[in-house]
């Protein structure tokens, strides 16, 4: 590898910079009609004086920063995606957003980028993540080997928690919704063939869809609360694929001084679980 590509490639303590960052009404509207959700929810101010975009449209906000992922991009899957909300963001409004790379390190046979990204609405934290991108970087052809979802440990110790069950958030995503959520990009979440360059024998839905699921569902059942003291974390576990029959569910497991935490999950009607994870809320 040469100087400067290595210099481009992410590296523990790299900073990425600042950059703005816009919510455009096309990016509300994207997501509303790719994950089948009501877009008027999101035409009228609700808790504020003004409309607000979805909490998860988050999903936005880690991309776009040069250096950030290793140039082999073959068999690249999301690993886990962390949240911390303070406050709304507004279509429209001009953000800032800093971010960096805080460690890449080996799991299994992947080696995985772990960027954090804050969004500012001029020095006010709006919202905080962070993002494990996991690469093969020993592989660029073929085919990725993946592990049966009936053989992972994870999968066969999850148990459901005594709790509260909250409303869960159920889809049938199709190739079209894909297409529709990820702006009409081509790209291994949308085209087969671009999934096929990657490794994959079939487009593989992609983890800000399903991550945006389960942050529907918390966004129904907390509103505010989400929005303005919500945290999520999740782990991606199995890889869902087009016209899987999806749903999030949650638990709150307790409530203490005024905020709720939930066990959350996503599975397949086969049982198998593909998101795993925790969150809270104002409550």
């Amino acid at each position: 590898m040469s100087g400067t590509s290595a210099k481009h490639e992410p590296y523990a303590g790299k900073d990425l910079g600042e950059i703005g960052f816009i919510c455009t009404p096309t990016m509300v509207e994207h997501y509303c009609d790719g994950l089948a959700v009501d877009r008027a929810r999101y035409r009228n101010p609700t808790y504020w004086d003004k409309p607000v975009a979805p909490a998860m449209i988050v999903g936005e906000v880690d991309g776009g920063f040069d250096g950030a992922r290793f140039d082999n991009a073959f068999g690249n899957l999301w690993m886990r995606q962390e949240w911390a909300f303070h406050q709304p963001i507004f279509p429209d409004r001009e953000y800032r957003r800093t971010s960096a790379v805080i460690d890449v390190y080996e799991w299994r046979n992947r080696t995985v980028v772990k960027q954090d990204v804050s969004l500012y609405d001029e020095d006010e934290l709006v919202v905080r993540g962070t993002h494990h991108q996991s690469y093969l970087l020993g592989q660029s052809s073929g085919k990725v080997a993946l592990r049966d979802p009936k053989k992972k440990e994870g999968v066969r110790k999850f148990e459901v928690p005594d709790g509260e069950p909250i409303a869960s958030a159920a889809r049938s995503i199709d190739l079209e919704m894909c297409g529709v959520f990820f702006h009409g990009n081509r790209s291994y979440h949308t085209d087969k063939e671009a999934s096929e360059e990657l490794g994959f024998e079939e487009v593989v839905v992609g983890g800000k869809m399903t991550m945006s699921l389960i942050g529907e569902m918390l966004e129904h059942r907390f509103g505010r609360g989400y929005y303005e003291g919500g945290t999520l974390d999740v782990k991606f576990t199995n890889i869902v694929w087009p016209d899987d029959h999806v749903t999030a569910k949650g638990v709150i497991t307790r409530e203490q001084d005024g905020r709720a935490f939930i066990t959350v999950w996503m599975e397949k009607d086969d049982g198998t679980v593909v998101i795993v994870g925790s969150a809270s809320a104002l409550s």
